[in-house]
């Protein structure tokens, strides 16, 4: 004779979030990167909404290019080039960039920024600014240069890159304290 039961058996409950298992690492990993796209965005606002107004000899900061330059200096070669990849994918579908230039000229100098900051400085505060001022002149030259090109400016408008250039990396120390415990979530990995 067969059992009776006097409880039916739970139904199996099953969502996608519960096939998701991810280790506490990936968690802490994952809440880094969007704490990063977060981190962009905000810098993204407060660039498009109210620094873009104000203007000292001609020329404005550009933030979002200084943010990812350092944050490619606080990850490292390897995570900050992938981000610094994705960022600029998301900078120029923000409408924001300059132009379609800036998906590889972000990444090339983001990737040379990781470099320089891991293989020659100490890390700390002094060495991302001078890593992000360096990738500042040479992203502001250079986006001058194809739009001299272009024909969209004059050689006489120099200055006005130049002065963005020395501008956006003085917001480096404000941005730093808001990226540098991003940075730490998560641990890094060790080197041998």
């Amino acid at each position: 004779m067969a059992k009776k039961y006097e409880f039916q058996p739970d139904k199996p409950y099953s969502t996608w979030l519960n096939k998701l298992q991810l280790t506490k690492l990936q968690q802490k990993q994952a809440l880094k990167w969007g704490l990063y796209a977060l981190l962009l965005v905000l810098v993204s606002v407060v660039q498009d909404v109210i620094l873009c107004r104000l203007r000292i000899f001609g020329g404005t900061t550009d933030l979002v290019p200084c943010c990812i330059f350092l944050i490619c200096a606080l990850e490292g070669c390897h995570s900050g080039t992938l981000f610094a990849l994705l960022a600029a994918m998301g900078y120029l579908s923000s409408g924001s960039a300059p132009g379609p230039q800036v998906l590889v000229l972000i990444t090339v100098l983001g990737a040379l920024t990781a470099a320089l900051q891991q293989a020659y400085l100490q890390p700390g505060l002094r060495g991302a600014m001078l890593c992000t001022l360096l990738a500042m002149v040479v992203y502001e030259l250079a986006i001058f240069a194809f739009c001299l090109l272009l024909g969209l400016v004059t050689a006489g408008r120099v200055s006005a890159f130049l002065v963005s250039a020395v501008l956006s990396p003085l917001a480096v120390p404000a941005l730093y304290l808001l990226a540098r415990p991003i940075t730490a979530i998560g641990g890094r990995s060790w080197k041998e």
